[in-house]
């Protein structure tokens, strides 16, 4: 693959620190939202399952007493099925024996929760058969995932027909490899209708849960390409570095390491890691390589910020993307499986 154009890189960081620095006012403007897109309702399951929040709520507790990581588990789910074709569940869809699903692309290795979220959908269905949606299901329970870990909530608005279509292709096409840096990161969202602000506060969703090596390795060994086990983010903090490789050694893909300090705690940590040389990505360090980035991440590392808000704000603007509603797609009986 070429180089990517340099011009072009620079007009997207330019446009980045000009959305990041119009976005220095307080918290108001950035935090407003429409939580219902067109064909979506607050009041969806009221008369024909009143009860689907609440069992799904349920189930949420359950997996998170079990084990607080799936607080990023689900969080997870809802972008990279958001970011694919919109929110449409798809990114629970089983690979046929003619297509590769959306779960077996490269950006998705390791990604879980798909059994859970059968689960919960096996409980609808007992209660409401043929009713409740599986894209609804997964933004529910990353909104009641962030609450549970001491987020923020924000209101939910459903109706989110299942779609039919997932493909490896199209999700490595469309989510954002952990090793982008400032400018392929803003682009990556910049076409998904997010301004780099918005950016920052979303990967803020990094304060919880965990990650492969995977994703890791590129930080601590080829970060320059040399492929050397030398060859580490100058920018990294040293004893942190240490650390990582002592869990992901070279060639390890599968060892996981805890997103930041302050285990699976929705706070603010992350943003102090990630100015202290301690962000787990490439793509977490890239946020304060650009000036205006490292104003905000500054911002939101701060107890009194607007970043909680700004989160809630972002994740409805996410659950919004691509919805297919009436008549468009359908009610999955099966989360993995199309009818």
């Amino acid at each position: 693959m070429g180089s990517p154009d340099v011009s072009l890189l620079l007009l997207v960081s330019l446009v980045c620190s000009a959305a990041l620095s119009a976005a220095e006012s307080t918290y108001g403007t950035y935090g407003t939202y429409n939580a219902y897109a067109r064909g979506l309702s607050g009041s969806f399951y009221d008369k024909s399952c009143p009860q689907a929040a609440s069992i799904v709520e349920s189930f949420v507790t359950r997996y998170l007493n079990k084990d607080r990581n799936f607080s990023g588990t689900f969080i997870r789910l809802q972008f990279h099925d958001c970011g694919v074709r919109g929110c449409d569940g798809s990114v629970l869809l089983n690979s046929t024996a003619t297509n590769q699903a959306e779960r077996e692309a490269h950006v998705n290795f390791g990604l879980r929760g798909i059994a859970e979220v059968d689960e919960i959908k096996a409980a609808l269905e007992h209660a409401c058969p043929g009713v409740v949606l599986c894209a609804d299901m997964l933004i529910m329970a990353a909104r009641d995932a962030t609450v549970k870990v001491g987020g923020p909530t924000w209101p939910v608005a459903l109706g989110r027909r299942d779609g039919g279509q997932s493909t490896d292709v199209m999700a490595d096409s469309n989510l954002p490899f952990p090793i982008l840096n400032f400018s392929g990161l803003g682009a990556n969202f910049a076409a998904k209708g997010f301004n780099a602000r918005e950016m920052l506060a979303l990967s803020g969703a990094h304060t919880v849960g965990q990650s492969h090596c995977n994703g890791i390795l590129p930080h601590l060994y080829n970060f320059t390409g040399k492929d050397v086990v030398t060859d580490t983010d100058p920018s990294l903090n040293k004893a942190f570095s240490v650390s990582l490789k002592k869990v992901c050694p070279p060639g390890n893909r599968t060892n996981t390491v805890h997103m930041d300090s302050t285990v699976n705690i929705f706070d603010r940590v992350y943003y102090q890691n990630v100015l202290g040389g301690r962000g787990v990505f490439i793509t977490d360090s890239a946020l304060i390589t650009n000036s205006a980035g490292k104003k905000v991440a500054r911002l939101f590392s701060q107890r009194s910020s607007s970043f909680f808000e700004e989160f809630a704000a972002a994740m409805v603007k996410m659950g919004n993307l691509g919805v297919l509603t009436g008549t468009q797609g359908e009610i999955r009986r099966t989360c993995q499986f199309v009818n």
